[in-house]
């Protein structure tokens, strides 16, 4: 094949590697000044037989379709061309100059946890795009990660297993038509190497390049709970709780245990990273579970499974990271301010005063309604009751003439500003007895 013309005008100069159903090699665009490189994918078939070459034909334009659908993502190769000569099946693709993730991931040098994080949050926002289009990818694996030279950012190619997702409703609703089954052990969840994948097999691969990056073993490694089919996996790395709840949701036996989208996962990852929030995480009842790490790996007695059974409770506060020590203490004395304020205006009659009050309530309000989700879920529901109070009253302060005091706007500010105190102090105490 080397030094071949293709098409009359693709020629092959280097072999790149070969796959199941193809051969990718690096060819030459001889019809554009400079003869720019690409990558020039042949997709072989199987045999000659009739039902193989359907099969060959049908994931080729499948690929095609996709491909020219996708290719506007930063992080996705772009489609050149594509066609079918002496039956053989090929693809033009924009030729990506970098490495491959898998050369990064040292058997025993595990990745820090912000090199975990990064990782699932470059490639989960490709695959947030790639879903949308109703495609599942179906080989996430490291080799088909490649780390651009010119921005280090992680480009996914390789869709030659790709197959768009289809609404064809067999016996019900929840059945999807099966299709060929393609993957790569280790990075692929059940339901996929039964011919059905999902969107959320996807995120199971990325869930297994990200357990093996942080324990620095192969998925292969591994052993599996008997019982669940759930991967065991926790007790070989060195990860934080609330990291290790997102990735054990990634790769849960089922898939309806699992995240159902990539956007999901961004946003458990973004709470994650703010270090004012108490993640809300939900966690699967495996992650505490009753089963021996593999006999041949040495594990610290520090990191020995758990003696929980599988369906026992769940300690969250062990599994979460608190909030900060100095929150709850700050936010029971900033609820008394509608109080204090209520008192003040008693005392102080100045339009210099009532003017100051009235723009402080009405930024503590709106800062309150906006930045609500940077402490515990406990809070956010009332909380947005305090901040419409809060600007309600300061907005009556701020337009109200200090010359017609004793008019409706000041007793109605003084009620609401007083009510919002009432109610704070209720609540205050009746959420630090839980």
């Amino acid at each position: 094949m080397l030094g071949k013309l293709l098409d009359r005008r693709y020629k092959v100069v280097q072999v790149l590697r070969a796959g199941g159903f193809g051969q990718t090699y690096i060819a030459e665009d001889t019809r554009r000044p400079g003869n720019p490189k690409c990558v020039l994918k042949l997709l072989k078939r199987a045999s000659s037989d009739a039902y193989y070459l359907e099969v060959a034909r049908r994931l080729f334009n499948s690929e095609a379709e996709i491909l020219e659908q996708l290719g506007n993502h930063d992080q996705i190769p772009r489609l050149l061309a594509y066609f079918e000569e002496n039956e053989d099946f090929f693809l033009v693709q924009e030729l990506i100059v970098g490495r491959p993730l898998s050369t990064e991931m040292q058997v025993s040098q595990p990745w820090t946890e912000s090199q975990v994080i990064q990782m699932l949050q470059d490639v989960l926002g490709v695959l947030e795009f790639v879903h949308s289009y109703g495609v599942i990818h179906r080989d996430i694996k490291p080799d088909n990660l490649i780390r651009r030279d010119k921005d280090s950012k992680l480009v996914l190619i390789d869709f030659g297993a790709v197959k768009q997702m289809r609404s064809q409703f067999v016996a019900s609703p929840s059945l999807i038509t099966a299709t060929v089954g393609i993957g790569t052990p280790g990075y692929m969840p059940a339901e996929q190497a039964q011919g059905k994948p999902r969107h959320n097999s996807d995120i199971y691969a990325l869930g297994m390049i990200a357990i093996q990056a942080m324990t620095g073993l192969l998925p292969t490694q591994f052993q599996e709970n008997q019982e669940t089919g759930e991967v065991i996996w926790q007790h070989q790395a060195q990860v934080s709780p609330g990291l290790g709840a997102i990735m054990q949701r990634m790769v849960c036996y089922h898939y309806r245990d699992r995240y159902q989208s990539a956007t999901e996962v961004l946003q458990d990852l973004q709470q994650l990273t703010n270090p004012l929030l108490a993640t809300q995480l939900w966690i699967p009842p495996t992650y505490i579970y009753n089963a021996a790490p593999p006999s041949n790996i040495p594990v610290a007695p520090s990191q020995q499974p758990s003696s929980v059974p599988v369906s026992g409770a769940i300690n969250h506060s062990r599994l979460f990271p608190k909030p900060p020590t100095w929150l709850n203490p700050t936010l029971s004395v900033v609820r008394f301010l509608p109080f204090i304020g209520a008192f003040g205006l008693f005392l102080f009659k100045a339009a210099t005063w009532l003017i100051l009050l009235g723009v402080v309530l009405v930024a503590f309000g709106a800062g309150l309604f906006f930045l609500r989700s940077w402490y515990p879920r406990l809070g956010r529901d009332y909380d947005a009751i305090f901040a419409v109070v809060f600007c309600l009253s300061g907005i009556l302060l701020l337009f109200q003439d200090s010359r017609w005091y004793g008019t409706q706007e000041i007793p109605i500010g003084q009620s609401l500003l007083a009510g919002a105190g009432v109610f704070s102090v209720a609540e205050c105490i009746r959420l630090r007895g839980k």
